[in-house]
């Protein structure tokens, strides 16, 4: 079959039996071609009846179908659609699936229609040192990908999220339904810090946009162009699917049309389970990736790691359906591999913003998949496994590679070849580079997907020496998919790489040759690095980081020392060192520093033999602990507390984007007046020698529950005492707190306490009246200025079943009828002086209102009806 015949379009049909003699015309009805159906349909129709319909979406060549035939059809919807070929869906039964869908030449695959999406697990926690993004961000300052647009491809995240504060795109593309797991992509992707330090994502400057996954297919060419989208991020899974579906092409496709995009999918939480159809059917623990549509050759797939670069069990590993090597890259993700292709997306809009702020255009997408897997860390087995794949994501050595320009381009057609030439000094402890080219899609359902197959070769220059890409054994058995990498020519996969340990100093060069090329020529990238030996870097903390006293904290680093044991040591100021580890094992790149309870700066010190290493200076604190004092009509004020031996505090509110700051205090309150303060959302910092510590949360001052001045105020009846509690936001400006009570004409002071001490307070009135007894607390400031409370009550039956209040009352105004008992129901029957009844209601709660206008001038008798037992008068004189 031609590559011409793998493309068509999918329809939304529903097929009426009329249509059977139309395609009978046109086309040969034989048997089922189940080479056109997925294996996840095909295993559901078999022990299915003929009449059960299905809702599906099917690949056809729009040329190979008569037109009258789609005419006569109803009920289509288009969801795919590309230069070559479309999707559509469309109501069948497994008889016309049979019978005529499987066997008209222009199908060329049927797949379900209705496969929904899951969200890969909630994530709990985040750590950007895993793959050095906290060391992106701190050698790359401007590089934060603003005005680079990424696409959550899933449901809608919370637009609310003030760490998405004036950076989310509203398109028509966006579903309705938000969830928490969305957000918390959306904030390891972009997060701008504004709630907390935890809420910083890899390119926290970029902006974020939402499309929904209800259609698990790429959005339109037209509408990536339309919102400038240049990474959409795919952290969401159907099952265990092992074939190239239609999916699969379709997201090859949006590749090859959309230059600059790149999808990004996790990999799945499936990873102890074994695929039930395919070449790897019943192999637990391998080839368990969750859905078709991650079977594209074009896009990244990431699994998971701890935050050791250990792979998560449950993260789903390769090989592909045909042996090709998945998932590409691995990074952090405790909870499961949403987070992991979250960073991988957040990564790439960095290295989109440096590329465009270098060369004014985005890159290529498969320049920067190339960077990204050849900046990889090496973990697990050597080289590449069908675990980890080329490696752990390093966001720092990926921003340098461009940086540097460490990267070629170029371009082959059939049996021609193309070589570019690396330079290698002495003392280089290992070279690499990585092949990567965007490959055309495959038919649907294809054994092998792989189309135009390219080859990289290394060569010495001097002696000639070759070297062929790293490849494994995709045969299905455990052992031959454990089996360390070894170097041959791959005709699988369409990424190729390279590693010599030790290279000699020389020229070498790097050969790429189309084995194999249908198409008119084959564009592709390179990616190289040279990493020196005898290098030592700190990688966690650096001068941007946090460390927090009295809890354990990870501290990282990178070495290519021969030497396999360093001292570690720590200063709290620069002079005075404190051993942590006299020899420490270079090799595992982290150390678990139970850190003191100081508040301090600090640094951390390697020395391997004679060389000596000193990292960044870095803070040693606790958070600050905030609250707000007062929310009146005209003003606010918050506090924190102070940390040990720190003075000054930089005071920090929410502006357009991202936090500001406002202020530098010694105080540990903020009065601020609303007028010239517009802003809702604050947080505070220390300063720690000449360095900002952690911020605290940063918090809105209107949800707190403080009004002005008061946080609550409470009325108990206790015994036959009122018991009274007021809690205040704080104690600024108080010279007095009153409690006052109403007499039926005004507020009476009952206690006052003066120039109060606590925030709590409590009061006991003991002398209760029958009835409503109603008291407010005043607050009398500094300066004259005087604030209430509100109104609490407290009703007192002195030994009476119902109270009617006020007593006596107005015509026309409420009354009030108090019960001691809710919970048994009660007739009232409302008697004026002529003895006639006026009214009648049900009394079912504490408290009923009667209805204004009913009662008459004078006397009138409230009768309580209740069954089995005796009936209660009320008199009540209305004015």
């Amino acid at each position: 079959m031609k590559t011409a015949c793998y493309r068509g379009s999918t329809y939304l049909v529903r097929i009426l039996i009329l249509l059977l003699n139309v395609f009978i015309t046109h086309c040969s009805i034989a048997q089922v071609v189940n080479t056109k159906v997925s294996p996840r349909l095909l295993n559901e129709i078999k022990n299915t009846k003929n009449t059960n319909r299905f809702l599906l979406e099917i690949t056809i060549i729009n040329e190979k179908i008569p037109a009258e035939i789609w005419k006569a059809a109803y009920q289509t919807q288009k969801i795919f659609e590309s230069p070559n070929f479309s999707i559509y869906r469309l109501f069948a039964t497994v008889e016309e699936i049979n019978s005529v869908l499987s066997l008209l030449p222009g199908i060329i695959f049927i797949e379900k229609g209705d496969r929904i999406a899951k969200e890969e697990i909630q994530v709990s926690n985040l750590d950007l040192s895993v793959n050095k993004i906290n060391l992106a961000h701190r050698n790359f300052p401007s590089i934060n990908g603003d005005g680079i647009i990424v696409s959550v491809k899933e449901n809608k995240p919370d637009t609310t999220d003030i760490d998405f504060k004036g950076r989310f795109l509203s398109t028509s593309l966006s579903a309705t339904t938000v969830s928490s797991h969305a957000s918390i992509m959306a904030t390891m992707i972009a997060g701008g810090a504004n709630s907390w330090h935890l809420g910083k994502g890899a390119a926290w400057g970029s902006t974020i946009s939402s499309s929904s996954f209800a259609v698990l297919l790429p959005d339109a060419n037209s509408a990536y162009q339309q919102y400038n989208i240049s990474v959409q991020n795919h952290s969401y899974g159907v099952g265990i699917e092992n074939y190239y579906g239609a999916d699969a092409a379709a997201y090859d496709e949006s590749t090859i049309s959309n230059g600059s995009l790149l999808h990004v999918f996790s990999s799945g939480n499936s990873g102890t389970s074994a695929s039930g159809t395919g070449l790897y059917s019943g192999l637990n623990g391998f080839a368990n990736l969750t859905g078709s549509f991650k079977m594209a050759k074009n896009i990244l797939t990431v699994g998971a790691t701890d935050s050791f670069s250990t792979v998560a069990a449950l993260s789903s590993k390769g090989p592909a359906y045909d042996g090709r090597v998945k998932p590409e890259l691995v990074a952090f993700g405790e909870d499961g591999s949403s987070g992991a292709a979250a960073l991988v997306s957040g990564t790439s809009l960095l290295l989109q913003h440096l590329y465009k702020q270098l060369f004014g255009v985005l890159p290529p997408n498969s320049l920067i998949k190339a960077i990204l897997i050849n900046s990889a860390d090496d973990v697990g087995n050597a080289e590449v496994d069908y675990k980890n794949g080329f490696g752990s994501l390093n966001a720092n050595n990926a921003l340098k590679t461009l940086q540097e320009n460490r990267f070629f381009s170029g371009s082959v057609f059939n049996s021609t070849s193309q070589t570019f030439t690396i330079i290698v000094p002495a003392g280089i402890k290992k070279l690499k580079a990585t092949l990567v080219w965007n490959d055309p899609p495959a038919a649907p359902n294809a054994t092998k997907a792989l189309i135009n197959d390219l080859d990289l070769e290394l060569k010495e220059v001097s002696s000639g020496q070759t070297w062929q890409p790293w490849g494994l054994n995709p045969f299905p058995h455990v052992d031959s998919l454990l089996q360390l990498a070894k170097r041959k020519r791959d005709s699988l996969n369409n990424i190729e790489q390279i590693t010599i340990d030790n290279p000699a100093a020389g020229n070498y060069q790097l050969k790429v040759t189309a084995f194999k090329v249908i198409t008119a020529s084959q564009n592709f990238h390179i990616a190289w690095e040279l990493d020196s030996a005898n290098k030592f870097e700190w990688q966690f903390p650096t001068a941007n980081d946090f460390i927090f006293p009295s809890k354990n904290n990870t501290i990282r680093w990178q070495s290519s020392f021969a030497n396999t044991s360093g001292t570690l040591e720590y200063s709290t100021g620069g002079n005075i060192w404190q051993p942590l580890e006299i020899s420490v094992d270079l090799n595992t790149g982290d150390y678990t520093w139970s850190v003191p309870a100081v508040t301090s700066i600090g640094l951390l010190r390697m020395s391997i033999g004679t060389n000596v290493f000193v990292s960044d200076t870095f803070t040693i604190a606790n958070r600050t602990i905030t609250g707000v004092g007062f929310n009146c009509p005209d003003s606010f004020l918050f506090y924190w507390n102070k940390l040990p031996g720190i003075t000054n505090y930089t005071v920090y509110k929410l502006g357009s984007k991202y936090l500001e700051p406002i202020t530098v205090t010694s105080d540990s309150f903020m009065l601020l007046a609303k007028t010239t303060n517009p802003s809702l959302h604050y947080a505070v910092a220390p300063i720690i020698g000449n360095k900002e510590g952690v911020k605290s949360y940063t918090f809105n001052y209107t949800t707190q529950g403080v009004e002005c001045y008061f946080r609550s105020f409470l009325a108990l009846l206790v015994d036959k005492s009122a018991q009274l509690t007021v809690s205040l936001g704080t104690l600024y400006n108080i010279n007095k707190v009153v409690l006052e009570k109403f007499n039926g004409t005004e507020y009476i002071p009952l206690q006052q306490i003066v120039n109060p001490s606590l925030l709590v307070l409590s009061f006991t009135d003991a002398t209760l009246k029958k009835g409503l007894n109603v008291y407010r607390v005043k607050l009398e400031l500094e300066g004259g200025k005087v604030i209430y409370s509100s109104i609490e009550t407290v009703n007192y039956f002195n030994g009476s079943e119902f109270i009617v209040y006020p007593n006596p009352a107005l015509q026309y105004y409420p009354v009030t009828i108090l019960s001691d008992n809710q919970f048994e129901p009660a007739t009232l029957h409302m008697i004026n002086m002529q003895g006639q009844k006026i009214y009648e209601m049900k009394l079912n709660d504490i408290s009923t209102q009667l209805p204004p206008g009913r009662l008459s001038k004078g006397l009138n008798l409230l009768r309580i009806v209740r069954k089995d037992q005796k009936d209660v008068v009320l008199k009540l004189f209305v004015q």
